[in-house]
């Protein structure tokens, strides 16, 4: 009997309970049929084997059973902690580890991560163009932050041949697009190393952090969880409950801290509409306001993140 899970929660359940309306049910827009009726957190933000390695194969659940498991865990109890009022800077730390992993494991990242290698790969050959192992790891870098090419390797690519060195990489390449799948893919690593969840979670740390609250709990959650502008991720917002958002932005002298304030309604409105925009399929919320987000802006709106 295989009893491995194969449904993998890309937004975790706990988050998505919080968002529960006033009468303790999940209400959730579901954008392939327009409707909002109520779901089970089991049901939503979740794809089939997304986080298995090798389904055909090895079928090596564990990056979902051990590692996310573990982030989840942890995720949760920070949640707790800064929802019930610690804004210290150890809860900040914890929570900027959590948001790193969940911009990482999100789908559109994890089917990234293949050709993303493939071209990280393919690269390597612009050692044969630098003057000297100093030119190449500086402009590398630069390319490639968080990567190191030690000058041993730079060496070694070196003594291949510019012809023995393309046929290495093209193997590596081919297997990186094994269409069986690889015992270790680049998203594993990522997910399960801390070298990677570091430089996304050292960044958010150079933002300035504020807790905005709604007395009204107008807050919605879709299924892209967190929401930032691509590349240099300038700023993240993250709904956390439908009482309250983080909101992180530039500053150059950003507080150690978690500040709160109350949100004002431009704030609830515009993380709304952004959060709604970027979702994929599934929005969850209270059900009135759900209702009030698809009168105003129109089931067109109410949008398909996937073409975004």
């Amino acid at each position: 009997m295989n009893d491995k899970p194969r449904k993998h929660h890309f937004v975790p359940q706990f988050w998505i309970r919080r968002f529960a309306g006033t009468d303790g049910k999940l209400w959730a827009y579901d954008h392939d049929n327009g409707r909002i009726s109520e779901r089970s957190s089991k049901q939503l933000m979740q794809i089939f084997n997304l986080y298995t390695v090798q389904p055909s194969g090895a079928d090596d659940t564990t990056l979902e059973t051990v590692d996310l498991n573990r982030i989840d865990s942890e995720g949760s109890a920070v949640f707790d902690r800064i929802l019930k009022g610690d804004l210290t800077q150890p809860a900040k730390e914890a929570f900027a580890s959590f948001l790193a992993a969940q911009v990482l494991r999100d789908p559109d990242i994890v089917t990234s991560y293949n050709p993303r290698a493939q071209e990280l790969t393919l690269n390597l050959l612009a050692a044969f163009d630098a003057p000297d192992f100093d030119t190449f790891r500086e402009a590398w870098e630069a390319q490639y932050p968080g990567t190191s090419v030690t000058e041993a390797e730079f060496n070694h690519i070196h003594s291949l041949s510019l012809q023995g060195a393309e046929n290495a990489l093209e193997a590596i390449i081919a297997a990186l697009d094994d269409s069986e799948g690889l015992p270790e893919l680049p998203f594993t690593d990522a997910v399960r190393s801390p070298d990677s969840r570091n430089i996304i979670r050292d960044h958010l740390l150079s933002l300035d952090w504020a807790l905005k609250t709604d007395a009204a709990a107008r807050f919605i959650l879709g299924d892209t969880g967190v929401v930032y502008n691509k590349g240099a991720m300038q700023t993240l917002s993250a709904p956390l409950s439908r009482g309250a958002a983080l909101f992180l932005t530039p500053s150059d002298r950003p507080n150690p801290s978690i500040s709160s304030i109350s949100a004002a309604d431009h704030d609830v409105t515009n993380l709304n509409i952004e959060s709604a925009a970027r979702a994929r399929r599934w929005i969850v919320g209270e059900r009135t306001e759900l209702q009030r987000l698809r009168s105003q802006v129109g089931n067109s709106l109410l949008p398909d993140g996937r073409s975004a």
